[in-house]
């Protein structure tokens, strides 16, 4: 019972070493996001998950970037170059429904809140390729349509190794926070 499927699509922006130097409408990239997962009476969920598609940043390696300098900087953006990165990201997240916790199940609730953490596996294939671990935070939200159907709303970040996009800079880790929009279907859903 209550196992679903989910996708959704939004838009998500790069924390790495030089994006604060970009003007934000010129970060923000498209996301696409396809999960299945299981839901337990208790309010606690399971669930595997592809997010990616593609981010935008900058870089001072004229290699890993696009040959375009980034805009409106001087000194030819302080010589840093757009970077289009192409990414993909497998996690497995543990949810909370924070409703079902706190005030029992029920089956026809409008909205229910359920933040969520992971662990998962990142990968790049731009000019060099990187592979590594990610941590997931988020809080899935969705809102009953019908018993089987929810819209959902999931805001999400995800933290990884500081040469995601092939560049260290000195910090712990670079991150990505990102909004997505969809529907979830639910087989066999939980009745009274």
């Amino acid at each position: 019972n209550n196992t679903f499927v989910s996708a959704g699509i939004g838009g998500q922006l790069l924390f790495g070493d030089h994006e604060k130097q970009m003007k934000f409408g010129h970060r923000i990239a498209p996301e696409l996001g396809i999960a299945v997962g299981k839901w337990f009476k208790t309010g606690l969920g399971v669930r595997l998950m592809y997010t990616g598609w593609a981010l935008n940043g900058a870089t001072q390696d004229s290699n890993l970037g696009n040959g375009k300098p980034l805009p409106n900087k001087p000194w030819h953006g302080y010589w840093l170059y757009e970077q289009d990165i192409k990414y993909m990201n497998l996690h497995a997240d543990v949810m909370f429904n924070i409703h079902d916790l706190f005030c029992a199940y029920k089956a026809d609730r409008v909205w229910n809140c359920s933040p969520y953490a992971g662990l998962g596996w990142i990968h790049t294939n731009n000019n060099e390729l990187t592979n590594n671990m990610s941590v997931h935070l988020g809080i899935f939200n969705a809102f009953r349509l019908t018993d089987n159907w929810d819209l959902n709303l999931d805001l999400h970040t995800t933290l990884t190794h500081d040469d995601f996009d092939a560049e260290s800079g000195g910090r712990n880790a670079e991150g990505i926070l990102g909004l997505s929009i969809g529907a979830t279907y639910k087989f066999n859903t939980f009745r009274k």
